[in-house]
């Protein structure tokens, strides 16, 4: 029995010990100021996960019988690194063979004239256009790097990256640069897709690699968000956690037609419509992407709230013709996923609540069509001035007409129209059978009266 405890207690003491990842800041090109922050951040962060970080600017440590003593290595590093032939191959052999390679912000710019390596961390910087507080959209809401960061997206002051030589087939994307909150026409941007991955995983071998773009300002290694990242990540690449770091499978799937109106906030179904995520935005400030899809109307970006294999709740453009056909797309990246051609109508109503408030019966709907003050694309209504319709729909109770004293974008929502109507207080209790008419449209409704 003692053998056995004692087997226990050393065995116990084993899997207590701390992982060991290497942190490389040499800098063999531009010299972030932000490297001492950087070493004293990842250790906190590895202090919380059970890694030890051994931070060094000496590139001698990256030999094979140095790295053995490691679980991952970390770069932070720029420009050609002064490293022969033989540690570049032991570097590749230490990832292949199941430990870990990390790399932040400037990782990417490094070694460009080593192909392996740009295989190894998945694409190289080309420029940094914008140098600002951006939003930053959560694709992989799974993973350990991103499991714990603030759903769909955060706000973040820093140096944003672009890539050349990336590409989704060989990299599973994490986060992306929400383009809405960024200039796409200021000098610089080279990419023409709207695709700006800020972080990604991926498979080397048996090994895992973890990157992100993120790190320029010491605030940005600072700030908790980026704090739980990295705990994530360094747990992932040591291995004490689990996640998928294989290229997201392209979706490809159907989508079902119907029937669109101008500013509606609508839900449209189908089939694989996202790689298996689901994510809903804030309902006071919807999406450019969720789940790494976006959509468009006639090329026009729809934002949304929704997005599943199953389903994407998206807001329809108010510059979307009525009379007109419009083309749907589902779009992941750069890749079509879904498309079909719906018909535009001036109005598509649905009712989707009702209430009495003092004489008057309030309707919460959608469809209801263009507005006299459109407001900005999946941003709330304003209070004052209120958006009314261009057209006044009819309200009718048990077959009797209201008189219809309001009918516009109910203030502090995206897509949702209110209907005020008097209500006759002979009426009286019991079931209210609702019909609202726009044009040749018809929704029905019925509420409880006390």
């Amino acid at each position: 029995m003692r053998l056995l405890a004692a087997f226990l207690l050393a065995l116990c003491a084993a899997q207590a010990q701390p992982k060991r990842v290497l942190f490389l800041t040499h800098s063999a090109g531009f010299r972030h100021e932000s490297i001492p922050v950087a070493r004293a951040m990842l250790a906190q962060a590895g202090s919380r996960v059970n890694v030890e970080v051994t931070s060094s600017e000496d590139v001698q440590m990256l030999r094979r019988e140095v790295l053995a003593g490691f679980d991952a290595v970390f770069f932070y590093t720029s420009g050609e690194l002064p490293i022969s032939a033989q540690q570049k191959q032991d570097l590749l052999e230490f990832v292949r063979s199941g430990k870990g390679f990390g790399g932040a912000h400037s990782a990417t710019d490094t070694l460009y004239a080593w192909p392996e390596y740009g295989e190894l961390i998945g694409g190289y910087f080309d420029g940094h256009p914008w140098v600002q507080e951006a939003r930053i959209d959560i694709e992989d809401p799974d993973h350990p790097a991103t499991r714990d960061l603030p759903k769909p997206s955060f706000s973040l002051t820093e140096e944003y990256y672009q890539f050349r030589a990336f590409s989704r087939d060989r990299v599973r994307v994490l986060m992306t640069l929400d383009v809405t909150s960024v200039d796409l026409a200021k000098p610089g941007v080279n990419r023409t897709d709207r695709d700006f991955a800020l972080a990604w995983v991926r498979e080397f071998g048996q090994g895992r690699v973890f990157y992100t773009a993120l790190g320029h300002f010491d605030g940005t290694w600072r700030d908790p968000r980026v704090q739980k990242m990295l705990e994530g990540a360094l747990a992932w690449l040591t291995r004490q956690a689990d996640g998928r770091a294989t290229p997201r499978p392209l979706p490809r799937g159907e989508l079902a037609p119907r029937a669109l109106a101008p500013g509606a906030a609508l839900e449209l179904f189908g089939s694989s419509l996202t790689s298996g995520s689901v994510m809903a935005a804030d309902s006071l400030r919807w999406a450019d992407r969720l789940a790494g899809v976006s959509v468009r109307v006639n090329q026009q970006p729809a934002p949304l709230l929704y997005a599943s294999p199953g389903q994407v709740n998206a807001q329809i453009p108010f510059t979307v013709p009525a009379g007109s056909t419009a083309r749907v797309e589902v779009v992941s990246g750069t890749s079509l996923v879904a498309s079909a051609s719906m018909p535009v109508r001036a109005a598509e109503p649905v009712i989707r609540a009702a209430l009495i408030d003092r004489g008057a019966l309030v309707l919460y709907c959608t469809g209801l069509g263009d507005v006299d003050r459109r407001p900005v694309p999946g941003l709330p209504s304003a209070l004052s001035p209120l958006s009314r319709t261009l057209a006044r729909p009819r309200v009718s109770a048990n077959s009797r007409e209201l008189a219809v004293f309001f009918s516009g974008l109910a203030p502090g929502w995206v897509g949702l129209y209110q209907v005020n109507a008097s209500l006759p207080p002979d009426l009286g209790g019991g079931r209210l059978d609702i019909q609202l008419e726009m044009g040749d449209a018809t929704a029905r409704f019925a509420v409880s009266v006390p």
